[in-house]
């Protein structure tokens, strides 16, 4: 590889002032940044992420320079939490799934936050598969409703447990040649079921406060991990804020594939939002058992949120 010569690659981590780059060769560097390259751009947009593709630069005194950033196919956004304006948060670029990680105890499931994980997805054109992890320390009846509630909606469900490795073959399945990105509540097992899909990552694990029943962060920034030549992870953080990122009211409908069906049929097919109107065909549904009561609460209280 001449010096100097400009090679791609994608972003697998960010530090305060260089960036760790997976060559499309196979090699990792560490690389820092020309920022006049950035010039012009808006702060956000000044701002390389996990999974963002670059061009590096090769220089023969053993630098590496990152010259620009590639166009983003896809990012996961969130609002930056604790801003006195609206600020768009971006997680990870480039991404084709999100894997979405939720425990069934220790901590205990909370749909309403799985829900919200759903929505940005959706959002984000991102396919998504669920892992209700942790089966080891519920029954099966206590979990396998819920389980059945995203499966009828159109959702790939996983059960697992890291610790004796049931599940994990058919989630590594569903990994296999795509960038996932790793996401759920903090302490739900993101970082112990890869660590079990790919032993010698050795990312840190914490247990779960018994004082809080909730987990105790351990991943402060996401970063990327190679598994295969075409297999890319992202691991994410315990969000304890999911802020939407510009989800208009009228769009939230269609961010539940399960509606999907049903908002035809409402009586008023422009403008319902299936909440107080009359003859509306998603709240009949449910009414009727066709669509799920948890999922429709979590379109209420979602949509409820998003109108203040």
């Amino acid at each position: 590889m001449d010096s100097g010569k400009p090679v791609n690659g994608s972003v697998l981590a960010c530090y305060h002032d260089e960036w760790k780059v997976a060559l499309d060769s196979g090699e990792v560097l560490r690389c820092s940044v020309r920022a006049r390259h950035f010039a012009g751009m808006g702060s956000e947009e000044k701002l390389l992420v996990p999974g963002d593709r670059v061009e590096v630069a090769l220089f023969e005194d053993g630098s590496r320079v990152i010259e620009r950033r590639l166009p983003r196919e896809t990012v996961l956004s969130r609002l930056r939490p604790r801003m006195k304006r609206d600020v768009e948060q971006v997680i990870v670029a480039n991404a084709e799934q999100l894997v979405a990680v939720a425990s069934v105890a220790s901590p205990k499931l909370n749909r309403r936050f799985l829900d919200r994980y759903l929505v940005v997805a959706e959002d984000a054109e991102l396919k998504s598969v669920i892992v209700f992890n942790k089966i080891d320390l519920a029954p099966e009846e206590d979990w396998r409703p819920h389980a059945a509630a995203y499966e009828k909606a159109g959702y790939v469900v996983v059960p697992t447990c890291a610790l004796d490795g049931r599940g994990v073959d058919e989630l590594r399945t569903h990994i296999d040649g795509t960038f996932s990105i790793f996401t759920g509540q903090s302490g739900a097992g993101k970082s112990s079921l890869l660590n079990v899909i790919e032993p010698g990552l050795g990312i840190k694990v914490r247990e779960v406060s018994e004082a809080t029943n909730k987990g105790r962060h351990t991943t402060s920034n996401v970063t990327v991990f190679r598994l295969a030549e075409n297999t890319l992870v992202a691991d994410t953080p315990g969000f304890r804020e999911l802020g939407f990122w510009r989800i208009h009211p009228d769009d939230l409908d269609q961010l539940f594939p399960e509606f999907a069906e049903y908002i035809p049929r409402c009586k008023f097919t422009i403008g319902c939002s299936h909440l107080p109107e009359p003859g509306c065909a998603v709240k009949a549904a449910v009414e009727a058992g066709e669509l799920d009561a948890e999922r429709y609460d979590s379109y209420v209280r979602l949509m409820r949120d998003l109108r203040r």
